[in-house]
């Protein structure tokens, strides 16, 4: 159970870049684009509504901002629907190369500490899927990603036919 909410709230976490975000594009003079995505966290609960939608297990998914660091909680029933599951987390953003890098810890399912060997092996599975999307859109690099008690700020670049030329 937690492992599914875990994965549920980080990719409803992550969803919210291409869905919930303000954006601002400039051209830069090579031709490529310089990309500013902000999602404010008064959206960010109205997206995670939306994405936890179609799980009927799913309760609810909570995002809490603070400076450099995402405090994430997901709610819902286990895997026969016999109790409530909460399980909770710190997760810390990243540029890793040239794509999002992310890092969970402080990890907590019903008040028990998930063990740090546990954690890493979900550290791992995250970073090859954070690796694998960004392989999925080659002409696009992440240059910077910051998050504030308020808000979550994300730079790309992005190359067009001109400025690869």
């Amino acid at each position: 159970m937690f492992n599914r909410m875990l994965l549920v709230g980080l990719l409803a976490a992550f969803s919210l870049v291409a869905t919930a975000c303000q954006l601002d594009v400039e051209r830069n003079t090579d031709g490529s684009l310089q990309i500013e995505a902000i999602i404010e966290e008064a959206d960010i609960a109205t997206e995670l509504g939306f994405a936890i939608s179609e799980d009927p297990d799913a309760e609810s998914v909570t995002v809490d901002l603070k400076d450099g660091y995402a405090l994430i909680e997901a709610v819902g029933k286990n895997e026969r629907g016999t109790r409530t599951d909460t399980v909770s987390f710190r997760l810390e953003l990243f540029v890793e190369g040239d794509h999002l890098g992310a890092t969970v810890s402080d990890a907590v399912w019903n008040d028990i500490e998930i063990p740090d060997e546990l954690v890493e092996i979900w550290n791992e599975e995250l970073a090859a899927e954070l690796e694998a999307s960004a392989k999925e859109d080659p002409d696009s690099t992440l240059s910077a990603v910051e998050i504030t008690e308020d808000q979550l700020r994300f730079e790309f670049r992005v190359e067009t036919e001109q400025s690869k030329a």
